[in-house]
């Protein structure tokens, strides 16, 4: 089983669409811890990405990322959210894919969230 969802525009307070709703984040980080952790590990990386890629010079004129997270099937009969596998996908604009490729590597080696989940997260690029 995988839920997913799509983080995209400001990063103070992103536009998120999840499960056929489409709010701002602050909502959606106000209705309890569970949708509170699943928003914030793509807004930390789209965060970092944006922070680096300033830095950086990389022009990134649009980012969305989708974040698709795999759960553990026996764990969830249980009644338990345990993740598998966290699948991070940034949809880069305005850069080439050699820059995408080079500002995920940079989100790998300085992102929190990805430094403290690395074995569970996996974070591609593709442009946009």
């Amino acid at each position: 089983m995988e839920i997913s969802l799509s983080l995209t525009g400001d990063l103070e307070n992103p536009i998120i669409e999840f499960g056929g709703k489409i709010s701002r984040a602050k909502n959606f980080y106000q209705e309890g811890p569970l949708m509170a952790f699943l928003i914030s590990i793509p807004h930390c990386i789209a965060t970092m990405a944006d922070s680096i890629a300033k830095k950086e010079g990389i022009t990134l004129s649009s980012c969305k990322i989708v974040a698709r997270y795999v759960l553990d099937e026996k764990e969830m009969f249980l009644g338990n959210y345990v993740f598998k596998k966290i699948i991070i996908e940034i949809y880069g604009k305005g850069c080439s894919e050699e820059e995408l490729k080079e500002l995920i590597k940079k989100v790998k080696r300085e992102c929190p969230i990805y430094l403290s989940f690395r074995e569970k997260i996996e974070i591609e690029g593709k442009l946009a």
